[in-house]
């Protein structure tokens, strides 16, 4: 492991606190999240014990991240309302700063480190996106975890960032004088966005500096980042690990020492008495084997005759096992507001749309928490993304991006009740002529080109237009005929 302390002991120092303890405490979090999950158990022992591990954490994350991002929220860029009537101008501007944004999006893959994004939220309390942007290349979305970024804030502002560091292993090498970490320092000085940028060893070491007090010719920082959970005026947010793991833990020691019990207890033992030592040894166990137990000379001068038996075993904790496990895993489920929903769970319940959208009504309102975080921190993303684009000219867009348009974000979860209801307020949309077809398509079509789909629209409507045409005019011709 790259050793960060002498790097981070002139950068996270004063303001920053014990970083150095929560990256380790980080780093332990997402070992659980893996399954990296070990105990001490008794060394005096005549066995070894079994350390089963049943990883409910990991399944619990992924089982909420995808309810949330499973779908690609639609980003919905609107033009500006005109008048009282409702009627919109530049819907054509509009649509152009939405493929802008689509294209942009598609490029950085972006739908795939949203859901990624969601999971290193909830194992270290927080997440950052990160902007960056170059006229050549155009603009990268880069999201980094916990233990890579270390935020600074406005002491009477904490949604004001100041300064945040991010820091970057750029390889594996066991000796820190081959190691290197990238340092990228994003600060604000009054209005300007200054860039400090450099490359060290394992021991602190400088080995290059790329970047020094680079205005970067912004008015804020690129960074946009997220918390999951917390109170008024934190900036850690919570892990869900931390939340998970005492029972998590108990769970796998209880099964484990269930599978030990089973080897142990449950199963019956052979008993052979008044028996000869040697006829012991040569009995095997197999299937139809014939036994050849002889009686030990010294019982059989006491008129003892050697026997064989079978002791079976009375063992049974079954209902109370069960009762124990299900319990802490029912806790673990519902620390998340995800349904433990099962065959055996989903038995008896009337399977209608409505009773198994019910059974999701807890998961669905803590997703819209969530929502509450994520929501406002997606929409300054894409300012940003449009300040970026106009600044330096990225994809020759400079104009669409100062487009005046609205941003709205609507959120897919997994019901396909609510997907039917939206997909028919939005085809009102399209019949109102409030919502482009190219809109209605993008959000809910699997469309290879979607402009060939539209000029296919296009012409058919024109066909039917002109034969509607020309057979108007044979009727008014076969009139003045009989005229």
């Amino acid at each position: 492991m790259i050793n960060y302390n002498e790097l981070l002991k002139a950068e996270l120092q004063g303001v920053y606190g014990d970083f150095l303890k929560k990256v380790n405490k980080i780093n332990e979090w997402y070992e659980i999240y893996e399954g990296n999950q070990e105990w001490e158990t008794n060394n005096n022992l005549d066995y070894e014990p079994t350390k089963k591990i049943t990883n409910l954490i990991k399944k619990l994350i992924d089982t909420r991240a995808r309810f949330m991002f499973g779908r690609e929220p639609f980003f919905d860029v609107r033009p500006i309302i005109k008048d009282k009537k409702g009627e919109t101008i530049h819907q054509d501007q509009a649509q152009e700063k939405e493929d802008l944004l689509y294209k942009i999006l598609a490029e950085n893959k972006f739908h795939s480190k949203l859901l990624k994004a969601r999971k290193d939220c909830s194992i270290g309390g927080k997440v950052a996106i990160k902007l960056w942007g170059h006229k050549d290349v155009g603009l990268k979305i880069i999201f980094s975890p916990a233990q890579e970024f270390f935020p600074q804030y406005n002491l009477d502002d904490v949604d004001q960032l100041e300064k945040v560091v991010f820091l970057y292993a750029l390889n594996n090498e066991s000796l820190p004088e081959n190691q290197r970490i990238k340092k990228q320092v994003w600060e604000m000085q009054g209005n300007k966005c200054l860039l400090n940028e450099s490359t060290h060893d394992g021991r602190g070491k400088t080995v290059s500096i790329e970047y020094q007090d680079h205005n970067t010719k912004l008015d804020f920082i690129p960074v946009v980042i997220i918390q999951n959970g917390g109170l008024t005026g934190e900036t850690e947010g919570i892990s869900d690990v931390a939340s998970l793991w005492d029972n998590q833990d108990n769970y796998n020691k209880l099964t484990s020492d269930d599978i030990d019990a089973l080897k142990f207890q449950m199963f019956g033992q052979d008993v052979v008495t008044d028996a000869d030592e040697e006829s012991l040894k040569n009995i095997k166990v197999a299937p139809g084997a014939m036994i050849d137990l002889q009686t030990d000379i010294a019982q059989a001068n006491e008129g003892r005759q050697a026997k064989m038996e079978r002791l079976e075993s009375g063992f049974s904790y079954k209902d109370k096992f069960e009762d124990t496990v299900d319990r802490l895993k029912n806790d673990m489920y519902d620390t998340l507001d995800v349904p433990n929903v099962n065959l055996e769970q989903l038995k008896g319940i009337m399977q209608s749309g409505k009773s198994m959208k019910a059974l999701y009504w807890g998961l669905m309102a803590v997703c819209d928490e969530d929502w509450t975080e994520w929501g406002p921190a997606l929409e300054q993303m894409v300012n940003h993304i449009f300040k970026m684009v106009d600044v330096y000219n990225l994809y020759g867009a400079r104009a669409i991006a100062k487009y005046e348009t609205t941003l709205n974000i609507e959120r897919y979860y997994p019901i396909q009740e609510d997907e039917d209801s939206q997909k028919r307020v939005d085809m009102e949309e399209v019949i109102a002529e409030v919502r482009s077809r190219r809109s209605y398509m993008n959000k809910w079509g699997e469309y290879e080109d979607i402009e060939s789909e539209l000029e296919q629209i296009q012409l058919e409507k024109q066909m039917l237009q002109d034969s509607y045409t020309k057979d108007l005019n044979n009727d008014l011709d076969d009139e003045t005929d009989i005229d």
